[in-house]
């Protein structure tokens, strides 16, 4: 027995001492590759570093500087995208929406510091897209319920309002709601995608991940009484309206929980199936919450917080 307890204190000791040098062995070999600006390199050897001791601070911090540096490498200066002049598309007689171009780029999606499914923080590459800038109005949900015959959500409690977001709408009704905005140009509107969303409320490479009371209704400034006439608040630096509260909007992924470990790197599409989508944003009853943030309803369910916008 004491020889066998011998031997295993002795295999301890020796894998204790085969990791140090593993650690060692990656750290300076991601610090070469990480002076040479070898960042693919540096990335990859910080993390397998950091697989051996996950909470070393050096090696986390040069993990961080490492991803910086490959988003500016791909995405050329980091600076915040100029506002287009907003393009006008037409809906029914008066009705109009109005988008922006977002030009694609390399960003940190995600938060280490927040919930469990924000994590971890991941290197995506998105192509350029357009975003309605602002969320799907009353006024202009009521529009394609006259043309198509379909019904109105529930009102809410504070009745319609022309200008107001549209609430209480499914997923399902959204994407027809898109597919039907589609004929009237042949543009092939749909819902923005999870990574789409949080690169345009962050404001893209930037990644401002925090919103104020100048850029979104919530709780402590609407009494969590009722949604707020849209574009009312100060725009991000994209030029977009309400990402930061009034409606939560309907995203175009499946949900999953775990999805960010194994997210694809260049435009991400989301779980491939699941049960339930996803949802983003604050809406006008929630306290603050980072535009990390993410959640999820089943499909058929009509929130009386959750909306949408629009992109293509």
């Amino acid at each position: 027995m004491v020889r066998l307890l011998f031997c295993m204190c002795f295999f301890v000791i020796q894998l204790t001492r085969a990791q140090t040098i593993t650690f060692d062995d990656y750290k300076r070999k991601a610090d070469a590759c990480f002076k040479t600006a070898d960042y693919a390199c540096a990335k990859q050897n910080y993390e397998r570093a950091l697989r051996i001791r996950n909470e070393e601070p050096y090696c986390k911090a040069q993990l961080q500087k490492t991803l910086k540096a490959i988003a500016r490498k791909n995405s050329g200066p980091v600076t915040p995208n100029e506002i287009p002049v907003a393009k006008k598309t037409t809906m029914g007689k008066s009705t109009t929406v109005e988008f922006v171009l977002i030009k694609g780029g390399t960003f940190q999606m995600g938060d280490d510091k927040g919930a469990v499914d924000e994590k971890p923080v991941h290197t995506v590459t998105l192509a350029d897209f357009h975003v309605s800038t602002k969320e799907v109005t009353v006024a202009q949900f009521q529009s394609y319920c006259k043309a198509t015959g379909k019904p109105m959500p529930s009102t809410p409690n504070w009745g319609w309002q022309d200008n107001h977001p549209v609430v209480g709408v499914s997923w399902e009704e959204a994407v027809s709601y898109c597919d039907w905005l589609a004929k009237q140009d042949g543009k092939k509107y749909r819902l923005l995608t999870e990574a789409e969303w949080e690169y345009a409320a962050c404001g893209g490479p930037l990644k401002t991940t925090v919103s104020t009371e100048e850029t979104g209704w919530y709780a402590g400034n609407t009494d969590a009484a009722s949604t707020k006439p849209v574009g009312t608040k100060k725009a991000n630096a994209f030029g977009l309206y309400d990402m930061g509260g009034n409606a939560a909007e309907w995203c175009a992924d499946w949900y999953g929980r775990e999805y960010y470990a194994n997210s694809p790197a260049t435009n991400p599409l989301g779980a491939p199936q699941g049960t339930r989508r996803v949802v983003r944003g604050r809406a006008f009853g929630d306290d603050p919450k980072p535009l990390t943030f993410r959640y999820n309803l089943p499909p058929k369910n009509r929130n009386i917080t959750v909306g949408f916008r629009v992109g293509y």
